[in-house]
């Protein structure tokens, strides 16, 4: 997905058919961005919608030399979606303890796994491990990107990178996750 120049100016000068054009080749993906970060999905267009005004309000700001427009979007919704994961379901009030989460059933067959699966059993995970091996892992952010959105220390966000890695060896030590096909990208 390219968005060109043009397309974005016409977007600021409040052109709606412009405006329609960059939401329908964002919207796809922003909404897998939101489905990965929402500890609730049902959700989702409210996230999605509180996107989009962020997004067309400070398009004048964007910058193409710093990010494709595509990426600085995706930031934008990840931060909407833990915004309202903290607004409506709330702050975890206690460190994770892994032993208190439930351990999953391993299914007989992991190749046989979609991205919706594999996204479901990763949320399973506690919350903070979640969101920090998503944004290191998955999306491909910095520890020290991470721990600005997320507002803790980069020394946390590389201990809860390595916990969520002890998580996920303790309760998928049989399941190799690269032997998953590529179907679609969960992204």
């Amino acid at each position: 997905m390219e968005v060109d120049y043009d397309l974005i100016q016409s977007c600021i000068a409040q052109d709606r058919k412009a405006q329609k054009q960059l939401y329908e080749l964002l919207l796809p993906y922003l909404r897998a961005i939101a489905n990965r970060y929402l500890r609730d999905t049902s959700y989702i267009k409210d996230v999605l919608q509180e996107s989009f005004v962020k997004i067309f309000r400070s398009l004048d700001k964007y910058n193409f030399d710093k990010a494709p427009l595509k990426q600085w979007a995706a930031k934008i919704t990840i931060n909407s979606a833990f915004n309202y994961n903290k607004r409506v379901i709330g702050v975890p009030k206690e460190e994770f303890v892994v032993a208190s989460h439930e351990t999953p059933i391993l299914p007989a067959n992991v190749q046989n796994w979609t991205d919706d699966d594999l996204l479901l059993t990763l949320k399973k995970m506690p919350e903070g491990y979640f969101e920090v091996f998503n944004l290191f892992v998955v999306d491909g952010y910095a520890h020290e990107e991470i721990a600005v959105m997320l507002g803790i220390s980069e020394a946390l966000s590389r201990k809860r990178l390595s916990r969520a890695k002890a998580w996920l060896k303790k309760n998928y030590e049989k399941i190799d996750l690269r032997a998953q096909p590529n179907r679609s990208s969960i992204s």
